[in-house]
């Protein structure tokens, strides 16, 4: 269990492992994408407020900054005992695992059953059950249902694309599988497309209601997005924003700004979105880190980094921390976890492949 140990000089953090569930079987292993490796963690996010420190006679109750309430002050300058909410030198604050563990190695993978051929595949997106798939075959794209994880996918339909949208910028697909999200081929503006029930099509109305925001924010800024993905529970829409190189180049030392943004549900629509790159891991408008999935608690991103061309996995304590702890996935391009994060679905070699953690 991760933990943080508060002691009177500041915040250490003591690192453990987070275990998932265990999978499904699967047919023998085959060794696309390699061993993953770690390339390095950073410190922790600091902990969330307490509450107010108890007083005594002419004290007020301090807090230390970031995080744990501090003890009272006392008249005659001795320190008071914590107030309701606070936290006394030397406790430990639990962290417990987040769905995905930092440790899972991905070793080996098979093909994707009833997806996988001879032609050349990409995956799209997953839905966090692994019953709706969308993906490319040799450039057309498709969508595929099944009614049990461990069984193949059926045969595949084609997903209708509705004029100026396009999925070469990425796609989210909604938990439940029935709401759909592009991008505007002008790479400005998001759009659902709903459909009844799992098997039907996809509608061709664009809903651009809950973008709103989000959309205008881009002509204001003239950013252009990418990458967009819906969290299981539908509360949180994280995609990639950049700087578009004008058709005259970038002005010398400029090279264009990426960041990803993470926007929360409010009421009826997307609330303005926030950076959670926050330097740690931007890009320029030629490396732009591209989400590809996120865990079930919010607490694990999956991105692509273009400029090493490597898929990450990047990981915080809760779903409002920074993102600091980032553990390389090499060429498992694409990677979409399970909801247990026990299942790793990702592209490799033309195929679309499933790992067990």
């Amino acid at each position: 269990m991760n933990r943080y140990t508060l002691t009177a000089l500041g915040i250490a953090v003591c690192l453990g492992v987070a275990c998932s569930s265990n999978s499904d079987d699967h047919a023998p292993a085959l060794p696309n994408g390699g061993a993953s490796s770690r390339s390095g963690a950073g410190g922790r996010s600091p902990v969330g407020d307490s509450g107010a420190g108890g007083t005594t006679d002419g004290g007020g109750g301090g807090e230390i900054e970031g995080g744990a309430a501090g003890a009272a002050g006392s008249a005659d300058g001795s320190s008071g005992a914590g107030g309701e909410g606070g936290l006394e030198q030397g406790t430990i604050i639990p962290v417990t695992p987040g769905a995905c563990s930092e440790d899972a190695t991905w070793a080996s993978a098979t093909p994707l059953e009833g997806i996988s051929t001879a032609a050349d595949e990409r995956l799209l997106a997953i839905t966090p059950d692994e019953l709706d798939i969308l993906f490319l075959r040799d450039g057309a794209a498709l969508r595929a249902h099944r009614d049990l994880k461990s069984a193949a996918f059926g045969e595949a339909d084609t997903l209708t694309i509705p004029d100026g949208y396009g999925v070469d910028a990425g796609v989210a697909l909604s938990a439940d599988g029935k709401t759909l999200v592009l991008l505007a081929t002008t790479g400005q503006s998001f759009a659902a497309f709903t459909r009844a029930s799992r098997s039907a099509a996809f509608a061709d109305e664009a809903d651009t209601s809950a973008f709103t925001g989000i959309n205008q924010r881009s002509i204001q800024t003239m950013q252009h997005y990418a990458a967009p993905v819906l969290a299981s529970d539908g509360k949180t829409f994280v995609f990639a924003a950049f700087t578009p190189e004008p058709s005259a180049g970038f002005p010398s030392g400029f090279e264009g700004i990426a960041v990803v943004y993470q926007s929360v549900w409010s009421t009826s629509s997307w609330a303005m979105p926030e950076s959670i790159s926050q330097n740690l891991f931007d890009g320029t408008s030629a490396t732009r880190p591209l989400p590809s999935g996120l865990s079930s608690d919010s607490r694990t991103l999956f991105y692509v980094d273009e400029g090493s061309g490597k898929q990450m996995a990047r990981f915080r304590d809760r779903p409002d921390a920074p993102l600091y702890t980032v553990v390389e996935l090499d060429e498992r391009t694409g990677a979409v976890p399970d909801a247990k994060c026990d299942r790793l679905y990702y592209s490799a070699d033309g195929d679309i492949l499933v790992a067990a953690e």
